[in-house]
């Protein structure tokens, strides 16, 4: 998977959990590939400038320009979804109880 489908792709995390009303935890962060950089783009005046890119994560300007383009999605995470080929729709799991079945005695 490219970098800009990574980043594509951390955009729709982030917005899964920010469409549950959680925020990522802090430790999880690191484990996940490409959410820190889509964590820090959100908190970023608009637009994005691919030399904060560069300075911030190290990156050759080319790495810079393609994240770059990548995170012009990074308030709409359902575009973001639709750039990654294969991408099957997340789980909404964070903010669904589990359904109560009636067979189990009202616990799920």
């Amino acid at each position: 998977m490219s970098s800009a489908a990574m980043v594509s792709w951390a955009i729709a995390v982030v917005g899964e959990f920010d469409n549950a009303g959680r925020r990522i935890p802090e430790n999880v962060v690191s484990l996940l590939p490409m959410v820190e950089v889509v964590l820090w783009a959100k908190e970023q005046a608009q637009p994005i400038q691919a030399e904060k890119l560069q300075a911030r994560f190290g990156l050759s300007r080319a790495t810079a320009y393609r994240w770059l383009t990548a995170l012009h999605d990074v308030h709409d995470p359902a575009a973001a979804r639709r750039r990654v080929p294969g991408l099957r729709p997340l789980s909404t799991a964070l903010a669904r109880e589990l359904p109560v079945s009636a067979s189990t005695g009202g616990t799920p």
